[in-house]
């Protein structure tokens, strides 16, 4: 199973992410850089299977990213035990 981790250290802006996650998950040039084009990518453009962790959240970023954060667990409902999905907390 392929990983890929997102390290928020790093990761400021939605313009970032969706940067690191073209890159990360090796998604299409029509990649659009918003929830649907993401939403259609991990359900239909990306390898699987594939576990994905998303490391080094601050309070702050849980709730910037939320709705990013949302359309990966969707996709890990949607896919079953081909698709894993966690997020940590920065550690204080």
């Amino acid at each position: 199973m392929k990983e890929v981790s997102f390290d928020f250290d790093r990761i400021g802006t939605e313009a970032d992410f969706y940067k690191v996650a073209a890159q990360s998950l090796t998604l299409p040039e029509y990649f659009g850089n918003n929830l649907d084009a993401l939403w259609d990518v991990l359900t239909g453009a990306i390898a699987l299977p594939v576990s994905i962790r998303f490391i080094n959240l601050t309070l702050g970023q849980l709730d910037k990213f939320g709705d990013i954060i949302q359309v990966f667990e969707d996709a890990q409902d949607e896919l079953g035990d081909d698709f894993s999905f966690e997020y940590y907390l920065k550690k204080l």
